[in-house]
């Protein structure tokens, strides 16, 4: 037991011992929670307070899942089987593999990604004769989603649906849901939603999950939604011996259905609740450490705890001021390139509020054959030809999944276009089977009677697959399958520049495959599918890799880096334009600001631009949130070429008072724009190249700076800069 508790502090050893009963561990940025939580799961196997299968540990990311076991090993001397140590989504897909038939479902079910997702609903659409212009497939995907995550069904959405706009959406996730089921498919909140549906009205399944896990714990308990809570209270019930971890001032995921408070009330869902907090940091600075404690008390929806370090000052924060995203890119490699020789490009970060923000600095790299990764592009498993291979698999082992047919049917070419598919998808309805059933009985329709020929080598090839699925391992099954289409001469052929990266592509995922079949001893088709349908993008991120690496704020969480470089430090960009007026939403893209400056641990660099060009206007206003640092913690910099307008002194201030170099460096310093401005006033009328006409209803500031506020016809009202607007006043 000592081993376990040795190197903790007090407040680490006080949540690792406590094992009855709810634990709520407040753990700050950078307090050990992993090592809390590994070393708590430990201790409980130790204490044989349980057996490995009765414990269930849950996280958001399969790399995370992946180190808490790797971990629990290590202390224990070697791996333990049965134990749970999963994501919300693999726990609850194997759930369901297990208790299909429960739902109705055959356990080969297919785990429908984003973008099958998405395919789906808009064949829904297309198929209500609804228009995917006024009905966004993504946008209608989102909504479903929402519902499902708040547990509505789509009968209880249409049910309480009101208005044209939100009966359309309930047609639609009618349709989607009917579609899935067909499909023998879930998409990715379904794992949740049904879950929690057979816990809460399947006694039987419910009473044998509530029995079996006599510990549960979480990690990023801050990051649940409402169905994640919810199946989570189902199985605790019972005992009530729940551990969670997280940190309120981290939550930034409400945007995709995340609930603050589930950490907030812990105390009130769970009476007796005990509560430890980890105040003591152990990646930071005090100088980091200080600034981002600054900021995030301004937030009201907090615990609130003292984040403190036993480690060196640190340098100050280094602010820059910068003309535009261009010359900020060449600030940030600049500095790259002069600190590698301290410190490996792989401690070094480049952290954004939106993924569009990395170009220039991707070019200023590629300029001077600095390696860099991109956390957040194409997902390996998101690329083409992955998507098509995977495709194949997903109809082998379930010959229901139409949206798997419909991708590959005539990939590669066989002579089958859109109508054709058209008519296999009308007979499909009509009949009420599966395309591909549709598709092996060609013959049998005289609407097929063309293509019955073509489709039937096709329908051969998964055929021949189809028999040996489930005894082949994955990755012989995949190599013969890859064999079988003449995949890799097709990709050459297709374009000779890039065809030779997705042949490597294509063996890079064979080789996975080969690596999943060795560590799950010859595991099969159907579990290598569910597995690769829940990886994220982090799953595929290497930390080892001496890159430069650049992502989005979001994406950053969990990780931490020397250097950090924190860009785009704008109001409008961050925080986003729509949080402004929203005080909930301005408290998560503080929070977000909060988790950018906690990944550093040595190093932090700050920039804002005097003018960025994004949707038609240029910002040029700091963040809030640089005027929340204490200013004694930073090191301001003024890189601008041009000369500020003159102003009054009270209108000229720095942001924190005088730069490094001795110069003012302003809030939203305004250059003089040499067009004339006069007739951009409220009422008159302007024609826009993209918008058309409007007419101005209010006017901000003057030269460069001048924001109007105009009212477009039949558009509504658009914020935009004048000096990129190309405005021509008609009336």
């Amino acid at each position: 037991m000592n081993r376990l508790l040795d190197d903790l502090n007090e407040a680490q050893r006080e949540a690792v011992a406590t094992t009855e009963g709810p634990l709520l561990v407040i753990a700050g940025a950078g307090s050990g929670k992993t090592r809390v939580l590994t070393r708590r799961l430990a201790n409980l196997l130790r204490q044989q307070l349980a057996e490995p299968y009765q414990i269930l540990a849950v996280t958001f990311t399969n790399k995370a899942a992946g180190e808490m076991q790797d971990r629990v090993a290590s202390l224990l001397g070697g791996s333990i089987e049965q134990l749970n140590v999963s994501t919300f989504h693999s726990f609850c897909a194997r759930l369901l593999r297990r208790e299909a038939s429960e739902l109705g479902y055959q356990d080969s079910f297919t785990i429908f990604d984003s973008i099958d997702s998405a395919s789906l609903v808009k064949n829904c659409i297309t198929e209500l004769s609804m228009n995917t212009s006024q009905f966004a497939p993504k946008a209608q995907l989102r909504k479903i989603s929402n519902a499902k995550n708040k547990l509505i069904s789509a009968d209880s959405f249409a049910a309480s649906a009101s208005g044209y706009f939100e009966e359309a959406t309930a047609k639609i996730y009618l349709l989607y849901q009917q579609r899935l089921r067909e499909c023998n498919g879930m998409d990715f909140d379904d794992l949740l939603f049904n879950t929690v549906l057979l816990l809460k009205d399947n006694q039987t399944v419910g009473e044998r999950y509530r029995r079996r896990f006599r510990y549960v714990m979480v990690d990023e308990y801050q990051d649940t939604n409402h169905v994640q809570y919810l199946m989570l209270r189902h199985i605790v019930d019972a005992h009530n011996n729940i551990c969670v971890v997280g940190d309120e001032d981290q939550s930034i995921y409400g945007w995709r259905g995340a609930d603050i408070r589930n950490i907030l009330d812990f105390e009130k869902d769970y009476p007796g609740a005990r509560i430890i907090k980890l105040e003591q940091n152990y990646r930071s600075t005090r100088n980091i450490l200080e600034a981002a404690s600054a900021v995030i008390a301004h937030n009201e929806a907090r615990k609130g705890k003292t984040l403190r370090t036993t480690g060196q000052v640190g340098e100050k924060l280094k602010l820059w001021h910068v003309d535009n995203a261009e010359t900020e890119a060449v600030a940030v490699v600049d500095s790259i390139e002069q600190g590698r020789t301290q410190t490996p490009l792989g401690e070094m970060a480049v952290l954004y509020r939106t993924n569009a923000q990395s170009r220039p600095f991707e070019e200023q790299l590629r300029r001077r054959s600095l390696p860099y990764q991109i956390v957040g592009g194409i997902a390996f498993y998101q690329r083409k030809e992955i998507k098509d291979l995977i495709a194949y698999l997903k109809l082998i082992a379930n010959p229901y999944d139409d949206v798997s047919f419909q991708r590959i049917v005539n990939y590669p070419k066989r002579g089958i276009g859109a109508k054709s598919i058209g008519v296999i998808a009308e007979l499909a309805r009509r009949e009420n089977r599966p395309y591909f059933q549709v598709a092996t009985d060609a013959h049998t329709f005289a609407e097929l009677s063309a293509v019955g020929k073509r489709l039937k080598p096709f329908v051969d090839l998964i055929e021949k697959h189809r028999r040996k699925f489930q005894e082949a391992p994955v990755d012989f099954l995949t190599q013969e399958l890859v064999d079988d289409l003449n995949l890799i001469p097709e990709l050459l052929e297709e374009d000779k520049t890039v065809g030779q990266a997705r042949v490597e592509n294509i063996e890079a995922f064979i080789e996975g495959a080969a690596a999943f079949a060795r560590a799950n001893g010859g595991a099969g088709l159907t579990e290598y599918l569910a597995t690769i349908s829940l990886y994220t993008d982090l799953d595929e991120y290497k930390e080892t890799e001496d890159k430069v690496t650049l992502m989005t704020l979001h994406a950053a969480k969990g990780l931490e880096y020397d250097t950090v470089y924190l860009v785009g430090l704008e109001e409008g960009l961050f925080p986003l334009q729509r949080a402004i007026d929203d005080p909930m939403e301005l408290e998560e893209e503080r929070r977000l600001f909060y988790v950018g400056t906690t990944r550093t641990r040595k190093r932090l660099y700050l920039s804002t631009a005097s003018s960025r060009f994004r949707f038609g206007q240029t910002m040029s206003i700091p963040s809030r949130f640089l005027k929340e640092i204490p200013p004694e913690l930073v090191d301001v910099i003024d890189l601008r070429q041009r000369q500020p307008v003159r102003r009054p002194a009270a209108q000229s201030q720095s942001l924190f008072g005088t730069s490094s170099t001795g110069q003012p460096a302003p809030a939203g310093v305004h250059y003089e724009w040499d067009n004339d401005n006069e007739g951009l006033r409220p009422g008159r009328i302007v024609q826009h190249p993209t918008f058309g006409r409007g007419k101005i209803i209010r006017a901000e500031g003057y030269g460069e700076s001048l924001r109007l506020e105009i009212m477009f016809t039949g558009i509504g009202i658009k914020n935009i800069m004048a000096k990129y607007a190309r405005l021509k006043v008609v009336g």
